[in-house]
């Protein structure tokens, strides 16, 4: 029911006055346009013309088609300057909202541009050494093939999948819904180059049993996104799945910076952890949060803090929304920067670090505590399938608490607590306390919707 209020949310917002579904979304989509006050007629289904929609209220796609007249005398506006391409409005995206409701965010042309260049720049680049021009020269001889799991609605699939992969000419292949069996399976019979994944599928493939029946060895590239990524986790994929010389690695953006900042080029070595380094023509700065909140999670010598970048991709602002646009944008030191909310270091390299979301630290008797790293902790436990950290409140304090799914009932919640316990210093410990669920609620794109988890009524700390 949330998803179809957000949905009708998004759909009044923007000021939409056609809604596109699939066949299989026709219900869904009816519900959501009744929300928003939309006519059911403005709802249009993409699929073949030829399959009827007899019964339905709603139109086929192709009543926008214009007649073979119209089309050959139409003629589009062609955008001719930097200052038009740089203030007209292309896509309107909507944030993930994991702990509000999602803001419109105003992608311009310029915006798109950029950053399709910055992602080819980097796939561009090759290394001189013997695995490198091997892997230059394969890509060459079979083309670039690249398997589409999340949304195409999703920033990463507009840039990627619908802009970028069209200019390198590489072969998408799209997955209408998700599955790991038939991830892994389109993974393996079409040979994909370029792997794209969140960490919560890269846990289900490492606790997966049977990854010798799957051949991956034709994957080129393997970039994670979404959330912070454990580096025994990606580890143990590159190990479980991929030919030696091909690693799983790290690339971050938002939603406000039209997709990705930072990442590695095809033949860039890192630890795994790290989200890799800036696109061209970016900037990026960490502005300290204080001593009292960022003491107890300092992962480095270097300063953390607030990760602020600046770049040619960053948004125009928020949709009629001019608060917000204020509260994100600062304009500084020549450049106008992004206030992303995520924690982060810089180390000697020019590498960056993420580790949390400033929002959802817990504070626990003024040391601070990031849900991200206990999560990460949590779901490298054998009987754990997924997992969830947040803070709650009791007697007025903080303390932190884990949502579990578990793949055995033989889990209890005193080996969860006494798991974090013996990883981690006290006020780590989970003593909001342990709750087990059937599923973690998520985003499309992976990360937890920490708003959606279950409300837990609790006078007293877990305490063992």
């Amino acid at each position: 029911m949330r998803f179809l209020w957000l949905t009708s949310v998004r759909i009044g917002n923007s000021g939409a006055r056609i809604l596109l579904t699939s066949r299989e979304g026709i219900k869904t989509a009816l519900k959501a346009a009744a929300g928003a006050s939309l006519p059911s007629a403005q709802v249009l289904v993409f699929g073949d013309p030829a399959e009827g929609l007899v019964g339905l209220p709603v139109r086929p796609w192709t009543d926008l088609w214009a007649s073979p007249e119209e089309a050959q005398s139409w003629s589009w506006h062609r955008i001719t300057t930097f200052e038009e391409a740089n203030a007209t409005t292309a896509v309107l995206n909507y944030s993930s909202g994991t702990t509000g409701l999602p803001k419109g965010v105003e992608i311009s042309h310029y915006n798109l541009v950029a950053n399709s260049e910055q992602v080819l720049f980097k796939r561009d680049r090759f290394g001189d050494t013997l695995e490198a021009r091997r892997r230059k020269e394969n890509v060459a001889n079979s083309g670039e093939r690249w398997l589409a799991p999340l949304p195409m609605y999703h920033a990463y699939g507009q840039t990627y999948s619908c802009l970028s992969a069209a200019r390198l000419g590489a072969k998408v292949f799209i997955m209408p819904e998700f599955s790991l069996q038939k991830y892994l399976q389109f993974l393996d019979i079409y040979r994909i180059t370029f792997m794209t994944t969140v960490p919560t599928i890269l846990t289900m493939l490492h606790k997966y049993e049977h990854s010798e029946r799957y051949n991956l060895k034709a994957v080129e590239v393997v970039t994670s996104g979404s959330a912070p990524l454990d580096g025994t986790l990606a580890a143990s994929v590159t190990q479980k799945y991929l030919r030696a010389g091909v690693i799983v690695k790290q690339g971050w953006g938002m939603t406000e910076t039209t997709c990705s900042v930072t990442g590695f080029s095809p033949d860039d070595h890192d630890d795994g952890k790290s989200i890799g380094w800036l696109n061209p023509n970016c900037a990026a700065k960490i502005v300290p949060i204080g001593e009292d909140e960022s003491s107890s999670v300092s992962h480095s010598p270097t300063t953390t803090g607030e990760l602020w970048v600046a770049g040619p991709q960053m948004m125009k602002g928020y949709w009629q929304n001019e608060k917000a646009t204020k509260e994100t944008v600062v304009e500084s030191d020549g450049h106008r920067w992004i206030r992303t909310g995520d924690l982060a270091y810089i180390d000697g390299r020019g590498c960056i670090y993420i580790f949390d979301r400033l929002k959802e630290l817990i504070k626990v008797k003024g040391l601070q505590v990031a849900p991200a790293e206990l999560q990460l902790a949590l779901v490298t436990h054998p009987d754990v399938e997924d997992a969830a950290v947040v803070g709650a409140k009791i007697q007025g304090q903080e303390y932190p608490r884990a949502f579990v799914v578990r793949k055995s009932k033989r889990l209890k919640e005193e080996e969860v607590f006494n798991f974090i316990k013996q990883r981690f210093a006290r006020h780590k410990w989970l003593t909001g306390g342990v709750y087990f669920i059937e599923t973690v609620p998520r985003t499309p794109s992976g990360k937890v919707q920490k708003r959606n988890l279950p409300a837990v009524a609790s006078d007293k700390p877990f305490k063992l």
